[in-house]
């Protein structure tokens, strides 16, 4: 909160630096939904063009079953040369072949999402350890200050319990005690010299530890949003593609892809699967389907009623795991947007600078 922050923020280069880390989280966010968005409409459009599919009059309906119906007979002549090697099921096989075009990418993608999410992970544990180890290092700072109180005290009272025992002893018993002054004074004000200078350096640190902690949470906190970023996009893509890793997706790819050169004895098929492809695709086009191609790789949902209600189950909970998604990033948006426009009206007196801070930043991320 900006309370806290309060001698950080009047600080020039620690208030760039907590606008800048705002920005990039605005920036950041803005990326994520935008791409999000993207995804989000293309599963919308899915979803209607099944509704579209659903009220067709039952004739064209028919007529869009029969071709469908070819072009699972044709798949599952063409998966039958595949599953000939064995080392991958048919589920799998189909799977991947409604999916071909976009796996090479989406390898990538998990790729680096998955080097990305180590190196994050890394951060934040290095993150945690530098924040024990500031937590750690107050105690004893803390300690440290409560020591020199006390032995300032302890020989405050010392020295003065030994001029008394002086003075008691120079004017009743007539002693020569001016050594005993000196060593006395000299014992005491070193000690306490000792102890001042001591404390001076542990209440100096104390701040500079104050500000350092301060600087780590707000990194803490723009890496946890990143992470999570990665986290989600990660079990988007694991979702997408049914897989627990990229080696796990690369692997059933490496397969399917030496299979493949089975496809040398299928040639025929092939060109009669074009052939209603095209036919299914025209067709579906002429009622007003927006994605006709999407659906010569989902034949089954079109003949059997129940494949269409799973695809639909799967697609709405997609379409939801993407507005979890777009809604935490536009709250990430809100927030940082929130802490700029709070500096600007608790400082007033900075808002020309946020101002054309916010435009350099702007200029150099477009």
């Amino acid at each position: 909160s900006l309370p806290e922050r309060d001698a950080e923020l009047k600080d020039a280069n620690q208030r760039t630096v907590f606008l800048l880390q705002c920005m990039g989280q605005i920036t950041e966010s803005g990326e994520r939904l935008e791409q999000y968005a993207s995804e989000y409409e293309a599963v919308t459009s899915l979803l209607t063009d099944m509704e579209e599919i659903e009220s067709l009059p039952n004739e064209i309906r028919v007529d869009i079953m029969n071709h469908a119906q070819k072009i699972m007979m044709l798949e599952k002549n063409r998966r039958s040369l595949f599953a000939k090697s064995g080392k991958l099921p048919e589920k799998a096989i189909k799977s991947l072949q409604a999916k071909e075009d976009e796996i090479p990418e989406g390898i990538r993608k998990m790729k680096e999402a998955e080097a990305y999410r180590k190196l994050v992970k890394y951060d934040l544990k290095k993150l945690d350890g530098e924040r024990a180890a500031c937590k750690y290092r107050k105690r004893e700072l803390i300690t440290t200050i409560a020591n020199c109180r006390g032995v300032a005290m302890i020989c405050g009272i010392a020295m003065v319990l030994c001029f008394i025992m002086l003075l008691v002893l120079q004017f009743s018993y007539d002693m020569d005690v001016r050594i005993g002054y000196f060593i006395a004074g000299l014992v005491g004000t070193i000690t306490l010299t000792v102890s001042y200078l001591r404390y001076l350096d542990s209440v100096k640190e104390q701040k500079q530890l104050v500000k350092r902690v301060n600087k780590l949470i707000s990194t803490h906190n723009t890496v946890k949003i990143r992470y999570i970023n990665n986290t989600n996009l990660l079990a988007y893509l694991y979702q997408k593609f049914s897989v627990k890793s990229a080696a796990d997706l690369e692997k059933q790819w490496q397969l399917y892809m030496e299979e493949e050169k089975l496809r040398h004895k299928d040639e025929a098929l092939k060109e009669d699967l074009e052939y209603y492809y095209e036919k299914l695709t025209n067709l579906l086009r002429k009622y007003r389907i927006k994605d006709p191609d999407i659906w010569t790789r989902q034949a089954e949902a079109l003949v059997d009623p129940r494949e269409m209600v799973e695809v639909r189950h799967a697609l709405i909970a997609r379409r939801q795991k993407l507005r979890e998604q777009m809604e935490y990033n536009q709250k990430i948006m809100d927030q940082s947007k929130e802490r700029i426009q709070a500096v600007r009206k608790k400082y007033p007196d900075y808002e020309e600078e946020i101002d054309s801070l916010t435009r350099r930043y702007s200029r150099q991320s477009s």
